[in-house]
């Protein structure tokens, strides 16, 4: 889908004939300094990061009520402990916006998704309360500089913004639509393993890591 919107999104910015701006105006946008192949890459690094994020979180919140019975708590303090890992994404969000030295950092990248990998695994497989608080919170950050980075990104390159945005928003329905489903059929196909969405979406998950490290290595820059 992502391979398919963005040259779309790249035609429409790019339209035949006369730049109907006027030379001031023009003058007067600041452009991104960094090599177009760099930051390209960075894009659609971010647009393949982001909807496995959200495969990631559709995946777990129907599993709150059972993560919450097999730790024995009440539906108050289910909405709390299970509700960490929104409070450290918007922790992760403000302090995305105040300091700038992720940006087009692959590290920062790969790390936050090798950390929601890792905790999106810790979380569902959790039998300590403790456990399950601390991998939210790092879950929490890892999926908000996965968003933040698609949605700086898109933002970042080029002229189409508006196309870029929306391919943002499209790439997060992707993600909403295969999390449940995937699990779901899992599930189905396998009733008697109680951990089988679990393990089939973290398995699409370390491929979607794979993924990433074969865009970088085609990209041919260093990033």
């Amino acid at each position: 889908l992502i391979q398919w919107l963005e040259p779309k999104a790249n035609w429409r910015a790019s339209p035949v004939g006369p730049s109907l701006v006027a030379p001031g105006v023009l003058a007067e946008i600041p452009l991104n300094p960094r090599p177009i192949a760099r930051v390209k890459t960075f894009l659609r690094l971010a647009w393949l990061a982001n909807p496995l994020a959200y495969i990631a979180i559709n995946t777990v919140i129907p599993t709150i009520p059972a993560l919450a019975k097999r730790l024995e708590l009440s539906p108050k303090f289910a909405g709390f402990f299970c509700s960490a890992w929104l409070f450290a994404r918007t922790v992760a969000f403000l302090v995305l916006w105040l300091w700038p030295g992720w940006h087009y950092r692959f590290r920062w990248l790969a790390g936050a998704y090798l950390a929601m990998l890792a905790c999106f695994t810790l979380m569902l497989a959790a039998s300590d309360l403790w456990l399950l608080v601390t991998a939210q919170i790092f879950f929490g950050a890892a999926i908000g500089l996965i968003y933040y980075s698609s949605l700086y990104y898109s933002m970042d390159v080029g002229e189409a913004k508006g196309e870029h945005g929306g391919i943002h928003e499209a790439a997060i329905g992707v993600g909403n639509f295969i999390g449940p489903a995937l699990g779901a059929a899992a599930l189905h196909f396998f009733p008697e393993q109680r951990n089988s969405g679990m393990w089939t979406v973290s398995g699409l998950l370390l491929l979607g890591f794979f993924a990433l490290v074969a865009v970088r290595s085609r990209s041919r820059v260093r990033v």
